[in-house]
């Protein structure tokens, strides 16, 4: 029994002393300022938005022609009738009995094709494109003019499909066939920006408003049903997909622009973590919490950024003597695997804001290789950071 206590003694103390050391999420939330992608030229302050509608021609004529076909219809049965009724009564007669040839009846009007929705092209410059950093202007000597091409909707195929069935099986018989349609669409965005010199900066196509996209009607219980529906809603359905289409391609090329050219705040949500232990010494951890919290809030301000980046340096170099003692095999070490690889994630997170992008790169290295879950998904995003930002410095260096 005495024994028994014994081991039961040394599973509490061990228990005790596992979780007196404690790695915990510090949430963190600051704002940067993201450069761009394409560097200005000195100087540029002012911008001037315009968008092209390149597709409205297209739909006049579209337009002109169905017109122009409803009319021959309506000519054509006229001119019928007028033949018909210039026959005898015996040639009618015969018209009827041997080649099955009637009174003609009234036009039959051919259905329209959906025409592109034409879209206001001064009302989508004021509502989405926009450059962080400049200011607009409506006159022609702006430093740079921002130009977005809009191709229009584009319907591809529509086809035909028999979506899983989702009806009540009779019996052990296969449950009933449902039909539907598919619908591909796109509508193609380009943006174009020049500065005052004649500088190209920007001009490209935005790749992923040029890809089709399907979608599917309801499903009908037979081709008639499904039929009778496309009839009767085809034109609301594909403007309400031309519309929700702009808007959202609209949106990415604005995205596209303000990435390439705009001086943006972006907000940076992360973690810093702080190692804590009721018998071991880790007072450079909160230390380091403050400085580089002190630091990063400063990163929004040109400037305080000097300033903000040398506490950022003294919290790095608090993290990089941590580091230099790591023992990642040995549980009982100082800093353990557990607290090597929270200290690799700020130390990261520091070099990141120090533009050491490669030495960024190294530490998420060393951080992916120790295999810890909760770092997994937060590793993956300030890698995507990194070389995100990696471009934009080198992009703007002088």
């Amino acid at each position: 029994m005495r024994y028994t206590l014994t081991l039961l003694g040394l599973s509490l103390l061990t228990a005790g002393t596992t979780f007196a050391q404690s790695i915990d999420a510090q949430k963190v939330s600051f704002d940067y300022l993201r450069l761009p992608l394409v560097p200005l030229p000195a100087g540029t302050k002012t911008y001037m938005p315009e968008v092209v509608i390149r597709y409205a021609d297209a739909v006049k004529e579209q337009q002109t022609a169905h017109t122009q076909a409803v009319a021959e219809a309506k000519i054509n049965a006229e001119r019928a009738k007028q033949e018909y009724k210039a026959l005898s009564l015996k040639d009618k007669m015969v018209n009827r009995v041997l080649l099955d040839e009637r009174k003609p009846g009234e036009a039959v009007i051919p259905v329209a094709d959906y025409t592109a929705q034409v879209y206001d092209p001064k009302m989508l410059a004021a509502s989405y494109v926009t450059i962080s950093g400049l200011q607009k202007a409506q006159t022609a000597d702006a430093d740079v003019r921002v130009t977005v091409n809009v191709e229009g909707f584009t319907q591809g195929p529509i086809s035909p499909i028999n979506p899983a069935a989702t009806g009540v099986r009779l019996g052990s018989g296969p449950a009933p066939t449902k039909y539907a349609y598919e619908i591909s669409y796109k509508s193609p965005i380009a943006v174009r920006a020049v500065a005052k010199d004649g500088t190209v900066l920007v001009d490209e196509i935005i790749e992923a408003t040029n890809t089709y996209t399907k979608v599917n009607t309801e499903s009908y219980n037979s081709d008639a049903d499904l039929a009778k529906f496309w009839g009767a809603n085809q034109k609301t359905f594909l403007r309400q997909l031309d519309e929700n289409s702009m808007k959202a391609n609209m949106k990415l090329a604005a995205e596209y622009l303000d990435s390439k050219l705009g001086h943006k705040l972006i907000t940076r949500n992360t973690n810093i973590w702080v190692v804590t232990d009721k018998k071991v010494n880790y007072d450079e951890y909160p230390q380091a919490f403050e400085k580089s919290m002190l630091g990063y809030k400063m990163l929004a301000d040109q400037a305080r950024m000097a300033d903000g980046q040398k506490q950022i340096e003294a919290a790095n170099e608090l993290w990089k003597k941590a580091l230099a003692e790591a023992n990642p095999k040995d549980k009982k070490a100082r800093i353990d695997e557990k607290v090597m690889a929270a200290t690799l994630y700020n130390d990261a997170e520091a070099n990141l804001w120090l533009n050491n992008f490669d030495e960024a790169d190294l530490l998420l290295a060393k951080l992916k290789m120790l295999d810890i879950g909760r770092y997994k998904t937060p590793m993956q995003e300030m890698s995507t950071l990194v070389t995100d930002q990696r471009a934009r410095y080198n992009a703007n260096k002088k």
